[in-house]
């Protein structure tokens, strides 16, 4: 595994060694693997990501296979390193997230 994930995320050149395909089943599998350890009714998931095209192909295959699983997925878009490195916990506000 140490092949693919690194510190930060997934590893791999996009499209050759790390596919759509490749995504899908990793979001498949931590959403069922997160769905049996944890007590409550759904788990969420935050994904953020840098702007290199790669993340644009990834992100939606990511978000399909958890999905699939049952997981809540909130997507934050391009963040800066910073950001991502801060490792908060996130609690999402249903007012917050509904603005239909």
């Amino acid at each position: 595994m140490g092949k693919y994930f690194g510190t930060d995320g997934f590893r791999g050149e996009a499209n050759v060694t790390l596919t759509v395909e490749d995504a899908y089943k990793v979001g498949r599998f931590l959403g069922w693997y997160y769905g049996q350890k944890t007590k409550a009714d759904r788990c969420r998931v935050v994904i953020g990501k840098d702007t290199r095209l790669s993340g644009y192909m990834l992100e939606p295959a990511l978000t399909a296979g958890f999905t699939s699983m049952g997981m809540d997925v909130f997507l934050f878009g391009p963040l800066p390193t910073t950001y991502r490195k801060n490792k908060r916990p996130f609690h999402p506000s249903p007012t917050a997230l509904d603005r239909s």
